[in-house]
């Protein structure tokens, strides 16, 4: 069996056994928090109003949160009135937010529309205090990681990110772990970076685009060039990736390691050139 087929059937064999606990913390991450928004009280204003400023409050929340809007209330985590009063000037409309399970209001918002093109940036604002934008999330997933320079290798890897979304950054502690050494040339890889990235908010799908530092260590040893044991340099990387709300997220790197690798023939050491792709699950 040649090179290239032993990597192949490592990598798939790490899938395998990671699939089923990949599926399972996936589906945690269905039980995300649920607002129900009752029938709207009015005082002077036609029901068109309402059921416009509804629908944008929905399509916001759900657009801009990991929240799901439920269409009854019985067992939901937050409740969302919204009352609309009209007075000389327009359109009075006042949000109220309470927590369905301690009975408590959360907070309260009242906005002026003057006009009805009003009603869409109120219900953006509040779809962007409701809930708050700053949270922690983890990853977990398995990783193809390689390098291009000084000779084509490749090993996979499990993947443990910590991460922090704030609004629209997220900021991410990435730690790649070895599995095992791969085909003829022994080669394993441990990474660890911190890194930030610009995410670029959707409904299901968020691309985000990002750069990080860290240090990496490699165990790699051909005829040609060595690493002997695990020492450590630093290194850069630069991500694309795409989160598919609200579980999935899949992601490839650029890897810059300075100084990795020496040449045994001239004792030269190299920069290091590789990269990797991933799929995780973060919750």
């Amino acid at each position: 069996m040649d090179l290239p087929r032993l990597r192949i059937i490592s990598i798939i064999e790490v899938v395998n056994r990671l699939f089923p606990i990949l599926l399972f913390l996936c589906a945690m991450l269905w039980a995300k928090p649920s607002v129900f928004i009752p029938v709207v009280q009015l005082e002077g204003v036609h029901q068109d109003y309402a059921d416009k400023v509804v629908r944008l409050t929905k399509g916001f929340i759900e657009q801009k949160n990991n929240v799901r809007v439920v269409e009854e209330g019985g067992d939901c985590d937050f409740v969302l009135q919204i009352k609309m009063q009209s007075n000389a000037d327009g359109i009075v409309v006042v949000y109220v937010l309470t927590d369905s399970k301690k009975k408590e209001e959360v907070w309260t918002y009242k906005h002026m529309a003057y006009t009805p093109d009003d009603l869409a940036p109120i219900a953006d604002l509040i779809a962007k205090k409701f809930p708050s934008l700053s949270k922690f999330m983890f990853g977990a997933g398995v990783s193809a990681i390689g390098l291009m320079n000084p000779e084509a290798v490749v090993t996979p890897s499990l993947d443990l990110m910590f991460h922090f979304l704030y609004e629209t950054y997220l900021f991410s502690l990435d730690l790649n772990l070895p599995v095992s050494s791969v085909g003829v040339d022994e080669f394993n890889y441990l990474g660890g970076f911190i890194s930030a990235a610009y995410v670029f908010e959707g409904k299901v799908v968020s691309p985000f685009v990002g750069a990080g530092v860290g240090t990496a260590k490699m165990k790699f040893d051909t005829d040609l060039y060595r690493f002997a044991g695990f020492g450590g340099n630093i290194a850069l990387m630069l991500k694309v990736g795409v989160h598919f709300k609200p579980c999935l997220a899949v992601y490839v790197r650029y890897l810059y390691q300075v100084h990795g690798i020496q040449k045994i023939s001239n004792d030269r050491w190299m920069n290091a050139h590789g990269w990797s792709a991933s799929a995780q699950v973060w919750w």
